[in-house]
C-alpha cells in the first residue's frame, strides 16, 4: 500500500497518540523477525490495519520498552498478536508486488533486487492462500495497464478487492470486506492522482490521463485542475461508504483511534493531495518523531 492512512495528528490525545505509535514500533517490530531489511518498507497503512483488527478481535494491549537503533532510545511497543504479524506479512508481500511493477513501469533494476531481497518467512496456508488471490487480481490490473484502461472503476476495482481480502482476515466480515474495498479504492485513485505529473514526466500509464483525455499539449498543473471535482466526488464517495461499513463493526478498544483515522485523518489525506501536493509517507513523518 501507499501509506496515506494515517490519523489526524492534531486532534490525537497524547497518550492515542502513543497508542498509535507503539503499534507502528510493534509492526516494525515484527516485519524485522521475518526480513529485517524489509523494515524500510513499513507503512502507515498496515500500522492502521494492525491497530483495526487487534481492537476488533483481542481485548487489552499489553506493551513493552524496547530500544530502536533508528530512534537510539527506548521505544514503547505492543506485544506481538495474530493480527500484527499478519499485518507484517501483508506489509511485506504488497511491498516486494510494488517493487515489481516499478520495475515494470521505471525498468528500475534497484526495484528489481530489492524484490528479491524482500521477502517474509513461515508463510502459513492461509497466507498462501491470500497472497495467491492477491496475485490473481494483481495479474488482472497488469492486464488492464496494458491495455491503457481508461475505466476509472475497472481499473480501480482489482486493488479494491486485493484490501478487501486482506481486511477481511477471517473471511466472514461483510463489514470488514466493505472497509477494505473502499479504502482500497480511495488509495488506488488518490495515489493515480498523486502521480500524475510524474507518470506524464516519464511516459508511464496512468488512468486518469486516459479517462479525462489528457493531451500532450497540456498543461498538467490545467489538466488537474479540470478533473479535480470529479475525483474528490468519487474520493468522497468511497470515504462515506467506507466510514457506513466501519460504524457497523463492533470495536472493542482504540475507537477514538480509529474514528480519528476513519473520519478525519483520510478526508485530511484527500484535502492535501487534492489541493495542496504530495502527502504520503514524506509528509507525515511526525508519526515516527
Amino acid at each position: 500500500m501507499f501509506g496515506y492512512v494515517v490519523p489526524l495528528k492534531d486532534e490525537l490525545r497524547i497518550r492515542e497518540f502513543e497508542v498509535f505509535r507503539s503499534y507502528y514500533c510493534g509492526l516494525c517490530n515484527e516485519i524485522g523477525k521475518k526480513s529485517y531489511i524489509s523494515k524500510v518498507t513499513l507503512t502507515y497503512d498496515m500500522t492502521f490495519l494492525s491497530l483495526l483488527l487487534s481492537s476488533i478481535y483481542l481485548d487489552t494491549d499489553i506493551t513493552y520498552k524496547k530500544f530502536c537503533p533508528y530512534k537510539f532510545n527506548r521505544v514503547n511497543i505492543v506485544n506481538t498478536n495474530k493480527y500484527i504479524e499478519y499485518a507484517a506479512h501483508m506489509n511485506i508481500i504488497l511491498s516486494n508486488r510494488k517493487l515489481i511493477d516499478n520495475f515494470k513501469d521505471d525498468k528500475s533494476y534497484v526495484s528489481l533486487i530489492f524484490s528479491k531481497i524482500i521477502s517474509s518467512k513461515n508463510i502459513t496456508s492461509d497466507i498462501e492462500s491470500k497472497i495467491k488471490t492477491i496475485d490473481n487480481y494483481l495479474l488482472n490490473t497488469h492486464k488492464l495497464e496494458r491495455e491503457k484502461c481508461s475505466s476509472l472503476d475497472e481499473i480501480s476495482h482489482d486493488f479494491a478487492k486485493i484490501c478487501e481480502e486482506i481486511f477481511d482476515i477471517h473471511g466472514n466480515s461483510a463489514p470488514l470486506r466493505v472497509l477494505g474495498y473502499n479504502i482500497g479504492k480511495w488509495i488506488y485513485i488518490l495515489d493515480a492522482f498523486d502521480d500524475i505529473e510524474k507518470d506524464v514526466k516519464k511516459g508511464n500509464y496512468n488512468p486518469l490521463l486516459y479517462r479525462f483525455n489528457y493531451k500532450t499539449s497540456e498543461d498538467v498543473k490545467s489538466f488537474k485542475s479540470r478533473i479535480i471535482d470529479n475525483i474528490e466526488f468519487t474520493l468522497i464517495r468511497c470515504l462515506s461508504e467506507a466510514s457506513s461499513a466501519f460504524d457497523l463493526i463492533d470495536i472493542k478498544k482504540n475507537k477514538d483511534i480509529l474514528d480519528n483515522i476513519i473520519y478525519l485523518g483520510l478526508d485530511r489525506q484527500t484535502t492535501k493531495v487534492l489541493r495542496g501536493g504530495c502527502c504520503s509517507e514524506k509528509s507525515v513523518r511526525s508519526i515516527r518523531a
